[in-house]
């Protein structure tokens, strides 16, 4: 009885797949990447030009309450946030970032076209709906593309900006109650 040859034409489209498949992810990531390092860039570009910015009124008040508490208030973007008496405050910016720190909390308000941009640079693993001081926003809980470490998230869009509020749980519990926009 003869034997039935095999056809062997379906293992190379096997391989074609594979390798293509690999390219394709190879690129999505290369992309993913991309996108955190324009925003590392962004930061650089903050420091660089800072020096650089014309003179503008006061952005900051620190009010000290009587109980050790204190409220910072940032006129040109009219918000201001509670405090505990232990926070530091470190701002940079630039002419495209406002970023103030919070010891190791950031908000950081840029245009409100760059949401893309911060979303490209993370893996959401759950979001939803929120309110700050009745401004709806979103809170993300993520993966860094960059370095797969978690990053908890708002973003909330007014008056044309992104306030990018990024840090711990505890941070994002006292942005949802203690951060307010005064106009």
């Amino acid at each position: 009885m003869p034997k039935k040859q095999v056809s062997k034409s379906g293992i190379p489209f096997i391989i074609f797949l594979i390798v293509v498949t690999v390219l394709v992810g190879a690129w999505f990531l290369r992309m993913g990447n991309k996108a955190t390092d324009e925003i590392v860039n962004l930061s650089i570009s903050q420091n660089q030009t800072a020096q650089q910015e014309e003179e503008e009124e006061t952005s900051q008040v620190v009010e000290e309450k009587d109980n050790g508490d204190r409220v910072f208030e940032n006129l040109k973007y009219n918000f201001s946030l509670n405090l505990s008496e232990k926070e530091a405050i470190k701002e940079e910016s630039s002419a495209s970032i406002y970023t103030v720190y919070f010891d190791s909390n950031k908000l950081s308000i840029l245009d409100e076209d760059m949401e893309s941009a911060v979303k490209g640079a993370i893996l959401v693993q759950s979001e939803k709906e929120i309110s700050v001081n009745g401004v709806k926003g979103t809170e993300i809980v993520a993966t860094s593309n960059k370095d797969g470490s978690q990053t908890n998230l708002i973003l909330i869009k007014k008056d044309g900006k992104l306030f990018h509020f990024q840090g711990t749980n505890e941070f994002l519990t006292k942005i949802k109650t203690e951060f307010f926009f005064e106009n």
